[in-house]
């Protein structure tokens, strides 16, 4: 049974109608088969005149093989036409009135499930309209139609050349080498409905048939399905394996959660790609990877989600020792990389190589892109994979910001930084600079002097311990000791002891505040131990007293972006770039944060300014030659496009 509207189209000469009852009764029977019954009535000739009887009534004859049609068609919300020649178009207006339709709804009350008929009409206002309805419902009670389960409705959905969409399904199919050599292992992914937030039973079943319908696999079950992730909506997820012979076939896959069934068909072709004697499975792309943290799984799915991609290839024969992998993000097949990551190689077994790396992606905006499988071998291109999927937005994001003035108290909104670039690097070098040690060797007493001096030469060797004890001889509690502590606190942090350079710069603080070099070197040293909320006090005191001094705001934006001042920290590097506008690092920087600050429903100033910005910061960056210009355009074309 075809469990959806059907059409049935009677062609004939009509019959005589002797039990009108039973055709009223074969109207209820279409009514609850969700049928309607087109009669075309084929126009004999009334008169024969191969005949030699005469009909003593041919009008009437003709008039009463017509009734039993026209009551047939009208009691199944169908019509009756009289065909006369074969020019008549009574097929296209057959289409035309099922293409398009008014599906309406009764609201019912008790009474109308008695299990009893209940006549109905429907009459419409509009002259020359023609309605076609039921005469008459029959609203039983649920248990009285025997109410199926899901599995049955799954088996129902199975059997039925028709496709339901009730219930949203995706299927995809990946070919990779089984255990058996002569056919192909095949991998069977499907997505199911889009808003689970937990678990979910559902009743399965799948098909395989090759070319000439004869059934290669099939499996029905009922299983507990999981989403991407418990807790956020996400649509459940399923995969199977099936082990075919190499060709081309068609998946019917059907799928039951309560009261909803989906249907869909897949066409398969399930074999290996072969290119200079190296054999190559699909690629296969998905994301987030398996909570379990197995990569050398397969992550499968259009819509990658939570910041992560996982990339998955294979490759088989004598050859794959030699065989490399490199990945590539990019907007179209053809498109420049966004993102680029090399794919070491992991060993299966003799001759089976897995390719397998999960790249972050919280970069990019929401859209669809392709990842590229470069793959070459003994350092020769061999041929390029392509499979495409979509970011979505993020599930949830933070409420609009919008309408904030630039003094408004910002709300918890974190911004990306480099974790290399929160371990500023101490140059000794700088340190031990004419121009950067002048203002502390012109404060050194000609008491100790000397030993400043040649604390100042271990340095330059480079031995430390010896610059050590220099330094301390050159700190006398009855003098200015302020460079001695500042360059003790060097000597340690050249010797990479952070925490004692820290703790001997804030000494030198105490007689040394007019000195911006201390501010500078202290911050980063509280930066490099994480201790990012003494390394921001430090930085907006240096701020207030030297507000265009760009040693300072760079590092304090990058700080208020990692603490949730998101918009400050645009602010800030906006101030540095004033005085930088050449910094392509910050430039990057800048335009990623005027992207996510967007992507979370906020703003710095207004949508135009912010946008303006963007572009000017992009401008510059592509004439400074940045690397990661393809990326920057998806972030600035983003906030173009972004709806008014």
């Amino acid at each position: 049974m075809i469990d959806a509207p059907k059409t049935l189209i009677l062609i004939s000469e009509g019959f005589v109608l002797s039990d009108q009852a039973m055709i009223i009764d074969l109207g209820r029977l279409a009514a609850e088969a969700r049928t309607s019954v087109y009669a075309l009535r084929l126009d004999n000739q009334m008169f024969d005149l191969a005949d030699r009887r005469l009909p003593i009534n041919p009008i009437g004859d003709r008039r009463a093989r017509g009734e039993g049609l026209e009551l047939l068609a009208g009691a199944s919300r169908g019509a009756l036409f009289t065909v006369a020649t074969a020019e008549a178009p009574f097929f296209e207006r057959i289409e035309a009135e099922l293409s398009g339709y008014y599906l309406l709804g009764v609201e019912s009350d008790p009474r109308d499930r008695d299990g009893k008929a209940h006549p109905i009409r429907v009459d419409v206002p509009q002259r020359g309209a023609i309605v076609r309805s039921r005469r008459q419902i029959l609203n039983a009670p649920t248990d009285a139609r025997g109410r199926r389960s899901p599995r049955q409705s799954m088996i129902a959905a199975l059997s039925s050349p028709l496709l339901s969409a009730a219930l949203p399904l995706r299927v995809a199919s990946f070919s990779l080498q089984g255990p058996e050599r002569d056919k192909v292992q095949l991998l069977i992914h499907a997505e199911v409905g889009s808003d689970y937030a937990a678990s979910k039973v559902v009743s399965l079943g799948y098909v395989i048939t090759d070319q000439s319908g004869r059934v290669a696999d099939s499996r029905t079950a009922d299983a507990r399905l999981q989403p991407f992730v418990n807790g956020v909506p996400s649509p459940l997820q399923y995969t199977a394996g099936a082990s075919l012979p190499r060709g081309d076939y068609t998946l019917k896959l059907a799928i039951a959660e309560g009261d909803r069934v989906g249907t869909v068909e897949h066409t398969i072709h399930a074999g290996l790609a072969e290119v200079s004697g190296v054999m190559l499975s699909e690629l296969m792309v998905g994301g987030p990877a398996a909570e379990s943290g197995n990569v050398l799984q397969p992550t499968i799915g259009y819509t990658a989600s939570f910041g992560s991609l996982h990339g998955y290839l294979e490759a088989y024969g004598n050859q794959v020792d030699a065989v490399t992998v490199k990945y590539e993000v990019a907007v179209d097949a053809q498109g420049a990389p966004l993102m680029t990551t090399d794919a070491p190689g992991q060993l299966a077994s003799d001759d089976r190589m897995i390719f397998s790396r999960v790249m972050p992606i919280h970069q990019l905006p929401p859209g669809k892109y392709v990842m590229r499988a470069l793959i070459s071998s003994a350092r020769k291109p061999l041929t390029t994979l392509v499979r495409a999927f979509e970011v979505s937005p993020p599930k949830v994001l933070m409420a609009s910001a919008e309408g904030l003035g630039p003094t408004s108290v910002d709300a918890e909104l974190f911004l990306p930084v480099e974790e290399a670039a929160m371990n500023p690097r101490f140059k000794r070098d700088q340190a031990i600079d004419t121009r950067t040690l002048e203002p502390f060797r012109a404060r050194v007493p000609d008491t100790v002097k000397a030993s400043f001096d040649q604390g100042i030469g271990f340095m330059t060797t480079g031995d430390y311990p010896k610059a050590e004890q220099s330094f301390k001889k050159a700190i006398d509690p009855d003098v200015d000791s302020t460079a001695g502590l500042v360059y003790l606190a060097a000597a340690f942090a050249a010797s990479g002891h952070d925490i004692q350079a820290a703790s001997a710069w804030q000494t030198a603080l105490v007689d040394g505040t007019e000195l911006s070099q201390i501010y500078q070197w202290l911050a980063d040293a509280l930066m490099r131990t994480h201790d990012y909320g003494e390394a921001r006090a430090v930085l907006e005191e240096a701020v207030g007293k030297w507000p265009s001094d760009v040693r300072f705001t760079k590092p304090l934006a990058m700080l208020y972006a990692t603490f949730g001042k998101g918009r400050e920290a645009v602010r800030t590097i906006e101030r540095y770039l004033s005085e930088e506008p050449d910094d392509r690092d910050a430039l990057y920087l800048a335009i990623e944060w005027l992207y996510h600050v967007r992507s979370a429903g906020a703003i710095v100033h207004d949508r135009t300014e912010d946008l303006k910005l963007a572009q000017t910061y992009a401008l510059a960056y592509e004439r400074a030659g940045g690397p990661q210009i393809a990326l920057v355009k998806q972030w600035v074309g983003f906030l173009e496009n972004e709806k008014r």
